[in-house]
């Protein structure tokens, strides 16, 4: 694809997204595509980066709203003194909700890797699936210490 014009269908190919979601970030003000003299859009490749970028963003849960108030945080000072302050706020900010997300989810997944080693023991079991047969059985093999998300399955 050439570097310089990427008509709408080649961005939308390269990024796996459809013709009509690159034109509604434009109509959001996200994006903006020069026009080609045939009236074409064509988006260099700063626009597509920050394509990328608020996929990227969208990804991790953040709104469109908040992704445009984002972008234009950085020009919304006279010169970086008086926006980067803004700018990093709303930056710390988001790194610690991530933060915060991350361990919770890191403390999920670990849970689940403990249910699933756990779930491995019944591939072998002949028992009737019984709420109580299951908890005698899991609560042996696990000394007492039975994972909150187990207690629920079972």
């Amino acid at each position: 694809m050439n570097e310089k014009n990427n008509h709408i269908g080649e961005v939308a190919k390269k990024l796996g997204i459809s013709a009509r979601t690159v034109r509604y970030y434009e109509e959001l003000g996200l994006i903006s595509a020069e026009r080609s003299s045939g009236g074409f859009r064509i988006y260099n490749p700063s626009q597509i980066e920050k394509l990328q970028t608020i996929f990227s963003l969208k990804e991790i849960g953040i709104p469109l709203d908040e992704i445009r108030h984002l972008l234009n945080l950085r020009h919304s000072g006279t010169n970086g003194a008086k926006s980067a302050p803004e700018l990093i706020g709303y930056l710390k900010t988001k790194v610690s909700i991530l933060n915060d997300k991350i361990a919770k989810y890191g403390k999920v997944a670990k849970e689940l890797e403990e249910v699933c080693t756990l779930i491995e023991n019944c591939k072998v079991c002949n028992h009737a699936t019984a709420e109580a047969t299951c908890e005698k059985c899991v609560d042996k093999k696990t000394d007492h210490n039975i994972p909150q998300l187990m207690k629920t399955l079972l």
